[in-house]
């Protein structure tokens, strides 16, 4: 009798052990489900701060010359938990700002339309090291199309060498809807084109890879 009262005893613990990893990995899979969702809602909530600051901080001139990260940082445009903070507040244009996923953050004054450099009447706000899920839910939130937002276009891009310097690149010269595109791996999104905004969910689908880059064109 023992001996089955043994036996029945390992095998009601190793059933036992069996439901608590399943348990545990089940936990672990919503943990990170749910800190990826935090991260995402983050990012957008980052971007929207920054950009009402700005607009709110240049809202008589729209001559956004001279913004960087640098600027940005000292004027108190970008949540602090974004940077190291600087106890001489000897912020540099290149200075240093975080997203929630822990890649790069940059704002930089661009131009528009027929602006030129020294005169330059927008400003984009770039985040990259996005995951896919993350990418897809940025993009294809509603940032706004109407002059209230002030967006003028909005940039994903999943390639390789993709980064918030190249976003600039890219955004950094006159955009109209004619410009709206959206391909395996890239999109650039105008207000009132055909690739408009909010981005569908299927090109969304079709832009984000593993590692993205989103911007934003503001003015």
């Amino acid at each position: 009798m023992r001996v089955n009262e043994q036996g029945r005893s390992m095998i009601e613990m190793l059933g036992v052990l069996a439901i608590v990893g399943v348990l545990s990995v089940g936990g672990i899979a919503g943990y990170s489900k749910a800190m990826a969702k935090f991260k995402t809602n983050k990012v957008i909530d980052q971007i929207n701060t920054i950009s009402t600051n700005i607009r709110t901080l240049y809202s008589s001139q729209r001559n956004y010359a001279g913004l960087n990260n640098g600027t940005a940082i000292k004027m108190a445009l970008i949540p602090s938990e974004m940077y190291q903070p600087d106890s001489n507040n000897n912020y540099a244009s290149s200075e240093a700002v975080t997203n929630a996923f822990g890649g790069n953050t940059k704002v930089v004054a661009i131009v528009q339309g027929t602006a030129q450099a020294g005169a330059e009447n927008a400003y984009m706000i770039a985040v990259d090291a996005l995951p896919k899920t993350a990418c897809v839910s940025i993009v294809t939130t509603d940032w706004g199309g109407d002059s209230g937002s002030g967006l003028v276009a909005m940039y994903a891009s999943s390639a390789d060498d993709a980064t918030v310097d190249s976003a600039e690149t890219e955004l950094n010269k006159d955009i109209t809807t004619g410009d709206a595109s959206s391909a395996a791996g890239a999109l650039l999104a105008v207000p009132g084109s055909d690739i408009t905004t909010p981005v569908t969910i299927s090109q969304a689908e079709s832009t984000c890879g593993d590692n993205n880059v989103v911007a934003w064109k503001f003015q």
